[in-house]
């Protein structure tokens, strides 16, 4: 095998003699004290809980035993005893965490993580982290997929990460080059101590800083053809570094509508009708967060505006606190004023960065999602999501502020209900939640958090929460500023949620695999059924289990179709803090009726529905019988061009209000042939079906009046 280097790229890897040090393999620190402790805490009022929240990172909070679960570093286990409150050290959960960090930096130290062609890396730590596929593998998929399906996925690189803003390449032929920001590698060499650099294999990390990319699937032609333009489900992943599960099921689904178009009727009708975009929202933090082993990594790697300096006097800063947390970076409600929703401190887990949409992650992903500002329009045109949020002339500026006086943001004007452009999602872990906006109680809004469209996203949220199992509750017990989803819904009236999937940072392959991938896959699954009208679709029944009883029908008989429409998949949950009004209580209707189309979706022109009977069904509950039904029956196939079509059933309730679509694949045969031709007699005509009847009608006659002349005789 023959290499070749080129001048430019030997001088970026030439790395200082610090580096020597910084490729040791993983430190004898791994076998220390924990870095992270799962811990059980009680609390006894709203203030404690209030406490608790503001300092941890994302806990599940059990309302119903008043326990927080949390994972925490040693520096957080210290304040939240100094508070005077009881901790509880689940010390089975907290091995299990730390066998995972250090196997996880021992398998990227060896390069035992290797994966193929998607395929499953090995690993010496038993499978429990092999499962979560590193920035490269990531991107390595992406283009595997694209590769694979040309016409249904396409890949963009949406611009640089903080550390790739700071890469300065020396000209070739500089006499003593400074390599100091020539490659990651040496970035961190250049802004970290000794002590952390060395927790790295600096081999392992990229020699340019790997860009914010993004992913895009669906049936590109299909869709392009069509007047209106395709609703959109947008996942941003991995926008806290060491949350590991999230950015896997991003990808995860995406690779299941790919793998399963043409072989299962949902994921056809998905891809055919939706378009898909999944984006790595922190690549940066992510690549430390795979091999520190204090696994602490939430925000961006800001080393410059977000420089952590701790107390000592030689002002060390350190990898684990410096940066931003991007998600409390965004411009629409950044530094609001509300209490607790960010940190101003560049130490805090949540600091808000120097500046609104400072950092160049934030920049490239908001500027995706939004596109290009339109001022005589006054709209954003081109982005992701469509703009969906009307502005009046007090709000005609890209930031949706007030024109002249404050400067207010708008947060009261509400998108219409028939908004069609799709979803948000920013997924996280891991406090198993829904949560919408807004994040922060806000004086202009009553001191409430409710949006102009809070109906229709507590119901969108409630109903994805029986899917997944979560709590739907908009506020975890603490607010946020600055946020995705609080900036998505903000500037273009989408319905935007967190996501907050899994019982760890750092899930067990076998938990991801037997319970939260399924759970949001079965969530996201419900979520692609509405996404035509998000605003409107959930307040009707889901319908499921869609079959064509027959295998093939011939061209003009009937089918058979069945499925369950039900009106009762809900799961309530409460506010999330106690001093807020909690969101709707959902309405259990009756099902009314049920449509089936063949190959037209019921909003396209020409579909053509098939009422379907409705049945009592053994899925429905004693409480509500009526609002679960079993519908069947028989459509048409007359006039069908033989092979594969699709059937789609929604189910309406006694509100009027048309559910989710769920499909079936429909094999149609070309139609019997038609009996030969005969002639009888000498009039040279054929015989028809009606002809042959008589005729025999005729000599049935001729039969019985013999047998009575016989009797007679």
């Amino acid at each position: 095998m023959n290499f070749r280097c080129s001048s430019r790229v030997l001088s970026r890897l030439a790395l200082a003699p610090l580096a020597l040090a910084a490729t040791l393999s993983i430190s004898s620190q791994a076998a220390a004290d924990p870095e992270v402790y799962s811990v059980l805490i009680p609390y006894y009022s709203g203030d404690e809980l209030g406490k608790l929240t503001k300092l941890l990172d994302h806990p599940y909070v059990d309302q119903k035993t008043r326990t927080v679960h949390a994972e925490v570093s040693p520096e957080e286990l210290a304040k939240v005893q100094g508070m005077g409150m009881t901790v509880q050290i689940d010390e089975v959960e907290t091995a299990r965490i730390q066998n995972f960090i250090t196997t996880r930096a021992q398998d990227m130290a060896s390069g035992a993580l290797k994966r193929t062609a998607r395929a499953r890396p090995s690993s010496i730590a038993n499978g429990v982290h092999s499962c979560y596929r590193t920035v490269e593998q990531v991107y390595s998929t992406f283009d595997e997929l694209v590769a694979a399906n040309p016409k249904f996925a396409k890949m963009a690189t949406l611009g640089k990460t903080w550390m790739g803003t700071q890469i300065v390449v020396p000209p070739v032929g500089t006499a003593v080059p400074d390599n100091s920001s020539s490659s990651f590698a040496n970035l961190l060499i250049k802004y970290l101590p000794a002590s952390i650099v060395t927790r790295f294999n600096l081999s392992l990390f990229p020699v340019e800083p790997n860009p914010v990319k993004v992913l895009v699937v669906g049936n590109f032609e299909k869709q392009d053809a069509r007047a209106e333009a395709p609703p959109n489900m947008v996942w941003t992943g991995g926008i806290h570094a060491r949350e590991y599960a999230p950015q896997e099921v991003g990808i995860k689904f995406i690779e299941w509508l790919l793998d399963n178009y043409g072989k299962d009727a949902n994921a056809t009708m998905m891809l055919d009708t939706n378009r898909y975009h999944f984006i790595v929202h922190n690549p940066d933090g992510r690549k430390l967060a795979e091999q520190d082993i204090s696994a602490r990594q939430r925000k961006n790697t800001n080393y410059g505006s977000a420089a952590c300096t701790t107390s000592t006097a030689a002002g060390v800063r350190n990898t684990i606190n410096s940066g931003v947390d991007l998600n409390r970076n965004y411009p629409f409600g950044w530094a609001t004023g509300g209490a607790g929703g960010s940190d101003g401190n560049a130490c805090g887990e949540t600091y808000r960065g120097v500046s609104a949409g400072s950092e160049p992650e934030t920049q490239a992903i908001l500027q995706y999602m939004r596109g290009t500002w339109n001022q005589a329009a006054c709209k954003w045109e081109g982005g992701a999501l469509p703009d969906g949020r009307p502005k009046s002339a007090t709000y005609c500026n890209p930031e949706n502020r007030a024109n002249g006086g404050t400067g207010e943001l708008d947060w009261t004007t509400g998108a219409s209900e028939n908004y069609g452009g799709g979803v948000f999602i920013d997924l996280h872990s891991n406090a198993r939640a829904v949560l919408w906006p807004w994040g922060v109680e806000r004086t202009e809004n009553g001191n409430n958090t409710h949006t102009p469209n809070n109906k229709g996203m507590a119901v969108i949220a409630q109903r994805l929460a029986y899917h997944n199992n979560y709590s739907s509750q908009q506020l975890l017990s603490y607010n946020t500023e600055g946020t995705t989803k609080d900036a998505i819904y903000g500037y273009l009236g989408a319905p935007a949620y967190t996501v907050e999937m899994g019982r760890s940072f750092y899930e067990d392959c076998g938990v991801f695999e037997r319970e939260t991938y399924p759970e949001n896959f079965n969530g996201f699954h419900w979520l692609s059924r509405v996404l035509y009208r998000p605003y409107q679709l959930p307040f009707g029944p889901d319908t499921v289990n869609v079959k064509v009883a027959e295998a093939s029908v011939p061209s003009g008989s009937k089918a058979t179709v069945s499925a369950t429409v039900d009106d009762n998949r809900y799961r309530y949950s409460n506010a999330g803090q106690g001093d807020i009004l909690p969101p709707p209580y959902p309405v259990v209707y009756n099902v009314k009726s049920a449509m089936a189309y063949i190959d037209k979706l019921p909003w396209e022109p020409g579909a053509v529905g098939t009422p379907l009977a409705l049945a009592a069904s053994d899925q429905a509950k004693a409480d509500f019988p009526d609002a679960t039904k079993t519908v069947t029956g028989a459509i048409d196939t007359t006039g069908l061009a033989a092979g594969r079509h699709m059937v789609y059933v929604q189910g309406t309730n006694d509100d009027g209000k048309a559910g989710a679509l769920s499909a079936a694949f429909l094999d149609v045969t070309a139609a019997p042939p038609a009996p030969a031709a005969s002639s009888v007699g000498g009039g040279g005509g054929a015989m028809g079906y009606a002809d042959i009847a008589l005729m025999l009608l005729g000599l049935g006659g001729v039969c019985a009046a013999t047998t009575l002349a016989r009797k007679r005789d």
